[in-house]
């Protein structure tokens, strides 16, 4: 009875680990297959609970692919991309922020350090680190540019267009009176 009993056991902790395993690949699999940028980072306080850096625990390919970082795991940004908390210190508040509370942010940012627009979901699960999911929308934000630029010269061309209908306008007036 004891031996069947411990088998039991024994069987169901390998169906436990089996399905823990699976579960993992599948995480694995997701993690390293999304298409956006996805970085684990410890955030780093000063004693007034002020960000002043933060640590990549883990980022997936796409992380190395849209922003061209290599070999950023257990390094400190700050020592990744020298300057950033001078050239982006609103990433460091927002960061902060959301590590410190939990309340999660989105927002876009123009990346001076990289030169890339992104646009970024944070969020914290556990009180000082925070997950970043991102994706760079320099192209998007470059067609969004362009597309304002011809509103604005066809704003423009029709305020000179109305002008000179009402200068038209005037002068036929002027002429027949």
């Amino acid at each position: 009875l004891f031996f069947a009993h411990a088998e039991n056991i024994l069987s169901e902790r390998r169906r436990v680990e089996d399905a823990l395993r699976e579960s993992e690949e599948r995480y694995r699999s997701l993690f390293e297959n999304m298409r956006d940028g996805f970085a684990y980072c410890k955030m780093l306080f000063d004693e007034q609970e002020r960000p002043v850096d933060f640590v990549y625990l883990d980022v997936n390919a796409a992380f190395g692919r849209l922003t061209g970082l290599k070999n950023v795991v257990g390094k400190q940004v700050t020592e990744v991309i020298p300057g950033i908390k001078e050239s982006s210190p609103e990433l460091f508040d927002i960061y902060g922020r959301v590590a410190l509370t939990g309340k999660s942010e989105r927002f876009e940012i123009y990346f001076k350090p990289l030169a890339l627009w992104l646009s970024i979901s944070v969020y914290s699960m556990e009180k000082g680190y925070f997950v970043a999911v991102f994706d760079n929308i320099t192209e998007r934000k470059k067609a969004e540019q362009g597309l304002a630029k011809h509103v604005d010269e066809l704003e423009r061309y029709m305020k000179a267009t109305v002008q000179r209908e009402f200068r038209i306008k005037e002068l036929r007036d002027k002429v027949k009176g």
